[in-house]
């Protein structure tokens, strides 16, 4: 950012996968990162499970905030992901991987500015609690 700030990615799944969808999504791949086996999601607590995944609330809240040109990017940044390196090395090698669920974190330094845990898919924290955590 124009602050000096970065912003790093982790996502479940292979660092093949991460630099596929870094490139898909034009985003500096140093920046994205792959958990394969979940080993950041076990340390920072992150929820899992089967449990998580059914939350159509927080999916009906995450489809309204999102435009249709979006959500036809993203669909297209997977696809071609998976045309590129093949689903299964797109997907982690473990499906129990699949159902972990996401966070957000914000850190000044060695400070937690903004700390998020999705409970269930979708639940993602706003956009606006990570601005205003990143204005501080």
């Amino acid at each position: 950012s124009g602050a000096g700030g970065k912003v790093f990615f982790v996502g479940v799944g292979t660092s093949e996968a991460a630099a596929e969808f870094a490139q898909q999504l034009d985003i500096d791949p140093r920046l994205c990162f792959g958990d394969e086996g979940g080993a950041a999601g076990d340390a920072l607590s992150l929820k899992k499970g089967v449990g998580t995944m059914w939350n159509p609330p927080a999916v009906s809240a995450m489809m309204e905030r999102n435009d249709q040109e979006s959500l036809t990017a993203l669909g297209e940044a997977y696809k071609n992901a998976a045309d590129n390196i093949g689903i299964q090395s797109l997907a982690p090698k473990e499906i129990k991987d699949t159902l972990r669920q996401g966070g957000t974190f914000v850190f000044k330094g060695e400070e937690l500015l903004l700390e998020h845990y999705d409970d269930k898919v979708g639940d993602n924290a706003s956009i606006e609690n990570i601005l205003a955590s990143i204005s501080r």
